[in-house]
């Protein structure tokens, strides 16, 4: 009788088991035509945004599929990865293109790129075999030769320099009340406006602002404080004096009165080097060669892999520090030395050369890490290396 009973629960087990399995493989289906829509007419935006979409539906779709009976693992599933790699042609249609400009743009290019995998939020982006080497081909940048930038290259301790001074986002602390900022207060006076960190002279209240009181209505923050400067309407300090020293960050596109500077909190300020780093989950970068005009580069995701990774316990351990800092980015380099070498001119910021011959470090690079990486190569490097097994791009599906 018992044996009946068995029999007859195994049966319902397996078949809530096939129709389970048979709803995903619909999905999976439905959402494939959907996507056709987009393969080769979508615009980068809309892409990158479908890609991050997709990240996090896969995470919250995965399910390990077991037996049912003595609940083995037997595989797994989730929705797929909508994901597909843009083509970038740096300084094209720009003549002129400085130095600079060819930085922000690759730097652009690293902060979509962990954004649109989920800012270090998800461990196992891919779900592929337990942690297989995988990763993912965001854009290939192709950099044109320029008037202004004809035969040079941008070092790596150049580009590492510019990714953590160049802010990519700054936390405003403000209500929006006016003036493109404001705070709420409960201050009757503007002199009594003291979230506002300025002289007096500087200072203007709203009275019974309709934004602050449908914002505040248990605190009676009724009225709004501001000035006529950007940076002290978003919880910023004008100054003439450096204020770096005093854990606070040049930030110019908020305006100040006149001989004075934007400073914000270092805790609010986010470089692209900051914002890979420690906004969302903790990533790190890595280049692996100096960057040349005429060549072709990969910028590049990839998730943590789960094997031993010595250069991860260096990096995550401090090693090479300087200024008491954390190390903010690995440069491995193709041409230099084996060891680590100051950034010229970014206090605190440190870079890893290999020689040339030491191919097995870069493979080590790529075919083990602990916590999420972006990756900016040659093109022809992680095509022709081997060094990580390439996610396929949507189009190729």
């Amino acid at each position: 009788m018992h044996s009946c009973r068995d029999k007859r629960s195994r049966k319902g087990m397996v078949k809530n088991f096939i129709v389970a399995i048979l709803i995903l493989t619909a999905s999976f289906l439905l959402i494939l035509t959907i996507l056709n829509t987009f393969k080769g007419k979508a615009e980068a935006k809309t892409t990158e945004a479908i890609c991050r979409g997709s990240v996090v539906l896969r995470e919250k779709s995965y399910t390990e599929i077991r037996d049912p009976l003595v609940g083995a693992k037997l595989g797994s599933a989730a929705t797929p990865l909508l994901c597909r790699t843009t083509d970038k042609y740096i300084a094209e249609g720009k003549k002129d293109a400085t130095k600079e400009e060819i930085m922000m743009e690759i730097s652009e290019s690293m902060a979509r790129c962990w954004w649109q995998f989920g800012e270090g939020l998800i461990n196992d982006v891919f779900k592929e075999a337990n942690y297989n080497n995988n990763c993912f081909v965001c854009y290939n940048v192709v950099l044109k030769k320029t008037g202004s930038f004809p035969e040079g290259a941008i070092t790596q301790q150049e580009m590492i320099k510019y990714l953590f001074e160049t802010p990519y986002r700054v936390e405003s602390k403000s209500d929006n009340c006016k003036a493109g900022g404001g705070i709420c207060s409960t201050a009757d006076t503007a002199s009594g406006c003291n979230e506002i960190d300025a002289q007096s002279t500087y200072k203007q209240i709203d009275k019974s602002n309709q934004i602050c009181r449908s914002k505040n209505p248990k605190e009676k923050k009724e009225n709004c404080c501001f000035t006529s400067y950007s940076c002290l309407n978003n919880g910023g300090k004008c100054s003439s004096d450096d204020l770096t020293a005093q854990g606070y960050r040049h930030y110019d596109k908020w305006e100040c009165p006149s001989s004075m500077t934007c400073y914000v909190n270092s805790k609010n300020f986010y470089s692209y080097g900051d914002y890979i780093q420690r906004y969302g989950g903790n990533g790190k970068i890595i280049l692996t060669d100096d960057i040349k005009a005429g060549e072709t580069y990969a910028v590049s995701y990839g998730s943590p892999t789960g094997k031993d990774c010595g250069w991860c316990t260096a990096i995550a351990g401090g090693f090479g520090v300087a200024s008491g800092a954390s190390v903010a980015a690995l440069a491995f380099g193709l041409s230099n030395p084996v060891g680590w070498v100051a950034v010229a001119g970014a206090v605190g910021y440190l870079a890893y050369s290999m020689s040339k011959e030491d191919l097995t470090s870069l493979s080590s690079i790529f075919s083990a890490r602990s916590f999420p990486v972006i990756y900016i190569s040659k093109l022809s490097t992680i095509q022709s290396g081997n060094f990580c097994s390439i996610i396929s791009d949507i189009r190729d599906t």
